[in-house]
């Protein structure tokens, strides 16, 4: 998501918050997608890790990128303009 999000960003010169306002529907089907990908993990039933990719891995990813992206929206929502614009 915040990798996504950036990288649009520095594709299309404009800020997160317009991307969404100019294509909420797109937007929504991307966080449907990855809260299903999350849930995944929490109906199998082994726990196996996979080379680094371990539960409490996965765990900090995911926390570092939603701090990561809300920090992104609020600079955006604050300074007015695109991050990297």
């Amino acid at each position: 998501g915040f990798v996504a999000a950036v990288g649009a960003e520095l594709n299309s010169g404009e800020s997160v918050l317009r991307q969404i306002s100019d294509e909420p529907t797109g937007v929504i089907l991307v966080f449907l997608l990855f809260i299903a990908a999350s849930l995944v993990p929490a109906f199998q039933r082994s726990k196996k890790s996979l080379g680094p990719f371990t539960a409490a891995a996965e765990l900090t990813n995911g926390r570092a990128a939603m701090i990561g992206f809300a920090a992104l929206l609020i600079l955006e929502a604050v300074r007015g303009v695109p991050l990297l614009g």
